[in-house]
This record gives structure tokens, C-alpha cells and sequence, in this order.
């Protein structure tokens, strides 16, 4: 079971799945589009009595709580290889009790601003490196009649521009104080308002029809040279290369505005039921084995716009936006945990999705209202 339903999201899929058959497995897809909506049905399914052999997951505490109830058995074929290949941070999410409960199959950075280079040229405008060069060059943008930041409507789409923003604005120190050690001082902080007065300032940059929009569609608008920047995870490479352009050249990518290099981790992680018998746990195990190949982990993270799970992988083949991102994680100091799916508990991770959403659509919202509903948020669940 899985999600990986868009055009790049296939395309990587289906390198695991040639691997995997070239070996002799049998192989039969249940793609359910949308994470959440297929962690759902994976979920429902493994409670109903017919548990998915295989399943997309994501690292983090959704995760630890299928471990915790035994809905889950240990990634079939982990050693201690992975100890040594994998980033410490994905390996300590990987864990549970000191076992990899899931077999993760890439790295997403959800920090990227990707622009239209030939729009930024037509404008004269250079790549912004502060959120205040952003806002000048937004500004030059709308008065030349285009879209400044292609953006969908959706809160988990709002949150991840709103962290660039916070990362941005307070760098990765008050990052991690503010969602790993949940600081009371960081969360009634000077620059948690000021995170809010950029985020907020933004608002006038997105078009009308931003409600409900998908990620997809927002990057389609990039590439079409209706909008100039869309602030997204590098997935949005994988529809990218589909379209036939080149990630770094006619769509360009760079870290979201910051004072320091940070790396905003999400990983894709299979996930494994208790086997019904041997044939399965032997496809289980032929699964990870075929996943975890250097050349696999090479050719479906360049489909997918991802980076390799193991850092032993050359960056050869590998766009320039991917090789800086490998060469980035390199520096553990980097590594940042998303607050969706990786770093927060998952009603926790809801209520700040929440509290950040309602600031993004009610501009009658003060900063200083949208910290106190951000800090009470968090606080609730605390």
C-alpha cells in the first residue's frame, strides 16, 4: 500500500518495483492517494484482519504507536549497516525499543523555494536571500502583473511555509527549542512574533485561487511561468522532471531564506505486518534487501526528487539541487525533524497545522494573536 500516485511519486516507484520483480518477486500495488488518507487505510486494514504485507508510512510517532500496540514487526533484514549509512537522525526515528520498526526509502527537505528563472530574469531580479529581499522582489513581481508564490490552500501546505518563515526569521537553534524541547520562552518569544509578522506579510503575494489547490498544481503554475516561486519539498522535482524540465535550470531551487544552512527532514518509510506464512516473510525481507541496493536508492530518489537514505551514495546523476542536499546532510548540525509527520505527536502536529492555518486565512489576526494561538496549541497537548 501506498501513496505515491503523482507523476514523479510513480516514476520512483516503479524503479523498486522492476528491481524487486527482476529478482523473481510477485508484486501487486494498492495505491491509496494522499498520506493521509493511505495511512488511514493501512491502519483500518491492519485492525480490520487483512494487514498490508508492505506498507508507506511515515517516521515519527504515528509510527512509534503502531510499534508500541505490536501492529507492526521489525524491518525485515536491518543490521547494523544501516547504523553506519544512515543520518542519525532518520535512524533514531526508525526506532523503537532499539529495532528499525520501518525500512526508509528516501529523504524529502521541506524547505525549498523553487523560482522560475526565466521570470526572476525578466524581472531583473536576483535569487532573495532574507525574507526581506523576498518581500521587495514579491512586491516587483505583482506590479508586473504575475503570481508571486504559487501556493495550495491546504494547512499542511501553510505550515510548511510558515516553519521556512520561523527557520528563517530565528534559525535552527530556536527552531528545535520551539517543536523538539517545546521552550515556554521560545513560544512567547520576540521572534516567534516577528515569524508572524513575515508570514503575514505574504498573505497579499498568493492569487485567489489558492483554496484547495494541490502542491501539484501550484507547481504546474511554476512551471507554466504564471507564478514566480512556490515554496515546497523537493517532491515537487520529481513533476518537475516528468515535465521535461531540468530541477535547478529552467525551475530553480534554493533554500528557503535563512542565517544558517538547515535541512527540514520528512522520510517515506515501508512499514511491516506479522507475515501469514514463510512465502511472505521471505518477499518481506527480498523487499527491503532490493530497496535498500545503493543503485536502487540512486535511481528512485532521482525520479522522486529525493535524496538517498544512505549517505554512501555518490551524487552522481543527481540534479544540482539534490547534490546540495546531500552534501548539506553530511553536517548532522543541519538536520531539522518536520513537525507534520516526524518531529511532533500526532495531535499535536494537527493543532499547530490548525492554529497556523486559521492565522493564514483570517487576516483580521493580529501577530500577537497568532503567537498566543500557536503557544496555546502547543501548550494544550504539552
Amino acid at each position: 500500500m501506498h501513496w505515491l500516485t503523482s507523476g514523479g511519486e510513480s516514476a520512483s516507484l516503479s524503479v523498486v518495483r522492476d528491481a524487486y520483480r527482476d529478482q523473481g518477486g510477485s508484486w501487486r500495488d494498492a495505491p491509496v492517494p494522499g498520506g493521509s488518507a493511505a495511512r488511514a487505510a493501512a491502519v483500518n486494514r491492519i485492525l480490520g484482519g487483512n494487514p498490508p504485507p508492505v506498507f508507506l508510512f511515515s517516521l515519527g510517532n504515528q509510527l512509534n504507536e503502531l510499534s508500541t500496540h505490536g501492529l507492526i514487526i521489525p524491518a525485515p533484514g536491518a543490521d547494523e549497516e544501516w547504523d553506519r549509512v544512515l543520518p542519525p537522525l532518520l535512524a533514531r526515528s526508525a526506532k523503537y525499543q532499539g529495532r528499525y520498526m520501518a525500512a526508509p526509502l528516501n529523504i524529502h527537505g521541506e524547505n525549498w523555494m523553487f523560482y522560475n528563472a526565466g521570470l526572476l530574469r525578466q524581472a531583473g531580479l536576483a535569487v532573495p536571500r532574507t525574507w526581506a529581499e523576498f518581500l521587495d522582489a514579491a512586491a516587483r513581481l505583482k506590479a508586473m502583473g504575475k503570481i508571486p508564490i504559487a501556493m495550495g490552500g491546504q494547512p499542511w501546505q501553510e505550515r510548511l511555509l510558515f516553519n521556512a518563515v520561523l527557520l528563517g526569521v530565528g534559525g535552527r537553534d530556536f527552531y528545535r527549542r520551539l517543536y523538539e524541547t517545546l521552550d515556554p520562552a521560545a513560544l512567547d518569544s520576540p521572534a516567534l512574533l516577528e515569524t508572524f509578522r513575515t508570514f503575514a506579510a505574504l498573505r497579499p503575494f498568493v492569487d485567489e485561487g489558492s483554496p484547495g489547490r494541490r502542491w501539484n498544481q501550484a507547481t504546474a503554475m511554476l512551471m507554466r511561468g504564471d507564478a514566480a516561486f512556490q515554496f515546497m519539498g523537493d517532491w515537487a522535482k520529481g513533476d518537475i522532471r516528468a515535465a521535461g524540465l531540468e530541477p535547478g535550470v529552467q525551475i530553480g531551487c534554493a533554500l528557503s531564506p535563512a542565517p544558517e544552512p538547515a535541512y527540514i527532514m520528512v522520510v517515506d518509510a515501508f512499514a511491516f505486518t506479522q507475515p501469514r506464512d514463510a512465502e511472505t516473510a521471505k518477499a518481506q525481507e527480498r523487499f527491503v534487501s532490493v530497496m535498500m541496493e545503493p543503485g536502487v536508492q540512486a535511481r528512485l530518489n532521482q525520479a522522486k526528487g529525493s535524496i538517498p537514505v544512505r549517505t554512501d551514495v555518490p551524487g552522481d546523476g543527481f540534479d544540482i539541487c539534490a547534490r546540495q542536499a546531500m552534501e548539506l546532510i553530511r553536517d548532522p548540525a543541519t538536520h531539522l525533524a518536520s513537525t507534520g509527520l516526524f518531529g511532533l505527536p500526532g495531535g499535536m502536529a494537527g493543532a499547530v497545522d490548525d492554529a497556523v492555518s486559521q492565522f493564514w486565512n483570517d487576516p483580521r489576526l493580529t501577530p500577537e494573536q497568532g503567537r498566543d494561538l500557536l503557544r496555546r496549541s502547543i501548550l494544550a497537548f504539552r
